[in-house]
């Protein structure tokens, strides 16, 4: 009876050992692992508090240059009384900058806004150390005080003088640290490779011998860097976790959000999504399709269409995409680095090319956004492209939702230099009504009426009279989707002038489309008059 309650204890007590040292190792490493999230995060906010000292010191030598830069002209004389005025009340519009001086070639005061009896920087006649900016005209004079919070921002202008801000940024350092660390943390602003212009905290608390955490970060614009320091005490002390409660929530959290993550990674992305990606991964890119005389088959310019080639090789087709751009607005986004792309492929064959036209098709909800012509030009001009080169080839597939702002659009393009294109005019939402109010420079006949050229009655009096309409407009007719040579001689002795389709070519990169274009230069029948693509 005394052993079975003996070992009864013994188990009972082995298996509270076994709980109690379970519970402990666990105890221990969500510790150990809490500790080091800790340690992480607080290592993340020191290197952004030390960022943000450095934006703040950026800040203040960018006001002052921006001061400087009103008084830059070779030929200002800033040491008249009004100019001294002008420069005076300067410094009291900008807080940190306490005096504006000018200097001779040789770095000697010609006059200044501060009092003749004050010298904030200088020492005798000890010149300051200099060191040039990303902008070699830009030059930071420390004080030779160290520490002191001041230092100079001076404009260098020509070979008559120069100009100097002298600022004091000791108010930059007051708040950088928390109040957990402010006893035993060091923070220091400075000039080219060491020369320590502001500093806040306490040296002693912060030396080797304390093993202090260390940060640093330098600006890419001027010689300016910060260092900041903290003892291991208060770095080990700050941000303490609320240990007992963070371990029971951490668990229930964690598997929550590793069962939501788990179902993430598993959901396939959405074609919103996935479209996106393509578009940030520059998948989506430009195919080219010959835009071609009809009677000397030359090719005069192209039309630019979009393919989706995904990571693995698999071509996709517009109409499996160009309806979800639609759609999400992403339309705009595609066609910006569809044109950008383009026009960078092209730059050779432009230039071997005068006269060669490139069309872009443009969403008619793409057209009517604000900036649409500002961004465009960026784009072209960025590209070396004439504007003349280019034509918006205003799509069909939705209705204008702003038709009078299309116009006005439109028009502005056309004054620009842009050519504007009606594409598949006659079907669609294109009629009839929107050349008048367009006044398009190329109209493109619908791919409906070139398949039945020659013999439905109906088809060819609408060609004829697009045909004479363009005439009259002085507009370039160009029939779409010429698959035939019958086709192609019915069209050109309607006086069709241009058209594009499988005759010539399906869209092709560009590769294929450059030797295509060598190709018919050597075929291409001669003509008295060769039009070009408008």
């Amino acid at each position: 009876m005394a052993v079975t309650i003996a070992m009864r204890g013994y188990r009972a007590v082995l298996g509270a050992l076994i709980v109690a040292s379970s519970a402990l190792v666990f105890t221990a490493a969500g510790w150990a692992g809490l500790e080091s999230l800790r340690g992480q995060r607080n290592l993340a906010q020191l290197e952004e508090l030390s960022g943000q000292l450095l934006q703040r010191a950026e800040l203040a030598i960018d006001y002052a240059v921006i001061t400087l830069g009103d008084y830059t002209a070779p030929s200002n004389d800033l040491c008249n009384i009004e100019a001294l005025r002008t420069l005076r009340q300067q410094t009291f519009v900008r807080g940190a900058i306490k005096d504006i001086a000018v200097l001779a070639p040789d770095g000697q005061l010609m006059c200044s806004t501060a009092p003749a009896q004050f010298d904030l920087l200088t020492s005798g006649s000890a010149r300051l150390a200099e060191y040039e900016s990303r902008n070699t005209s830009i030059v930071l004079q420390p004080s030779h005080t160290e520490g002191s919070g001041l230092f100079r921002v001076l404009w260098r202008i020509g070979e008559t003088h120069s100009i100097a801000a002298t600022l004091n940024i000791d108010m930059l350092m007051f708040d950088i640290f928390p109040a957990q660390l402010r006893d035993e943390a060091l923070a220091e602003i400075r000039i080219g490779p060491g020369d320590v212009v502001a500093r806040f905290g306490d040296e002693a608390s912060t030396a080797p011998s304390q093993t202090a955490r260390a940060f640093s970060a330098a600006s890419d614009r001027y010689p300016v860097s910060v260092a900041l320091a903290t003892s291991q005490t208060s770095f080990r002390n700050w941000n303490p976790w609320p240990l007992g409660p963070v371990l029971a929530i951490g668990a229930i959290a964690g598997a929550l959000i590793g069962l939501l993550a788990a179902q993430t990674v598993m959901r396939p992305p959405s074609p919103v999504e996935a479209l996106r990606s393509a578009i940030r991964r520059g998948e989506l890119v430009p195919y080219y399709q010959p835009v071609f005389d009809l009677v000397t088959l030359r090719i005069v310019g192209c039309e630019v269409l979009v393919r989706w080639r995904r990571r693995d090789g698999e071509l996709v087709f517009p109409d499996r995409f160009i309806p979800i751009a639609e759609a999400s607005g992403l339309i705009v986004p595609m066609t910006e680095r569809l044109v950008e792309q383009a026009l960078s492929e092209m730059a050779p064959l432009l230039v071997e090319h005068p006269e060669f036209k490139i069309a872009f098709n443009i969403d008619p909800s793409h057209l009517v956004q604000p900036g649409f012509l500002d961004t465009l030009d960026q784009i072209v001009t960025q590209a070396g492209s004439p504007n003349s080169r280019i034509v918006l080839e205003l799509t069909e597939r939705n209705a204008s939702p702003d038709m009078k702002q299309a116009v006005a659009v439109t028009s502005e393009a056309r004054k620009r230099g842009y050519r504007i294109s009606l594409d598949d005019t006659g079907a669609g939402h294109n009629g009839l009504g929107h050349i008048q109010d367009l006044k398009p420079d190329v109209i493109k006949i619908d791919k409906k009426f070139i398949d039945v050229a020659g013999t439905v009655e109906a088809a060819d009096a609408i060609i004829e009279v697009l045909v004479n309409l363009g005439q009259r407009m002085g507009a370039v007719v160009v029939a779409e989707g010429i698959e035939t040579e019958d086709q192609r001689a019915t069209l050109s002795r309607a006086g069709v002038a241009q058209g594009q389709g499988y005759l010539i070519s399906r869209p092709v990169p560009l590769a294929t489309f450059r030797a295509l274009i060598n190709d018919l230069e050597r075929l291409a029948k001669p003509a008295k008059n060769d039009p070009q693509m408008a």
